[in-house]
This record gives C-alpha cells, structure tokens and sequence, in this order.
C-alpha cells in the first residue's frame, strides 16, 4: 500500500547538533559546499518523510540508517505512528556501532 501522508520530522537534539556543526564546519571553508551539503539532507529527509522504510534496518530494533547521498553521511531514525524522528547525524568513515 503506497503512504499517502507524509510522516513528522523531529530531531533528537544530539542528532541536530551534530548536524548543524557539520553544516558550520563546512561553511568556515566551502559556504557553497555547505549549501549543497544541506539541500541534499533536506531532499533526503523529505524523501524519508515520503517513504520511511527506505533505509536499511540496522542492528538495533526499530532503528534504521539512511545514508544521505552525496554527503558522507549517515542518518539513523526511528519510525513511529505519526513521526520520523533522526537518532544521529555522523560521518561514514567513521564506522560506529551504534
């Protein structure tokens, strides 16, 4: 059955901290890189929004990871009823278990 209403987005506030020092670490640098950066997150979680089970299901129960392309990044959330809520933000080379 196709969803037929987008989801909720909320952020866990360690998840938007780090998300938001990438974003600033960029932009010190490359202001257009981080623009880029962003609108890619933005696209992607809109998409997710659309299509929560997009991502891959991860280790833990009812968590899954997205990676955000064209980033180096991963998005791990948690589907509830009404919201999609992001866990982390984090780098890809870094390979945490989480």
């Amino acid at each position: 059955m196709a969803e037929t209403s987008k989801k909720r987005l909320e952020w866990a506030r360690p998840a938007r901290s780090a998300f938001e020092a990438t974003i600033s670490r960029i932009a010190t640098e490359y202001p257009h890189t981080a623009s880029l950066v962003e609108g890619r997150v933005m696209r992607s979680l809109a998409l997710l929004q659309a299509h929560p089970d997009l991502g891959v299901p991860s280790a833990l129960l009812g968590r899954r990871s997205y990676p955000v392309p064209n980033t180096g990044h991963t998005v791990t959330y948690r589907v509830t009823r009404d919201v999609i809520l992001i866990l982390r933000w984090y780098r890809q080379r870094q390979n945490m278990a989480r």
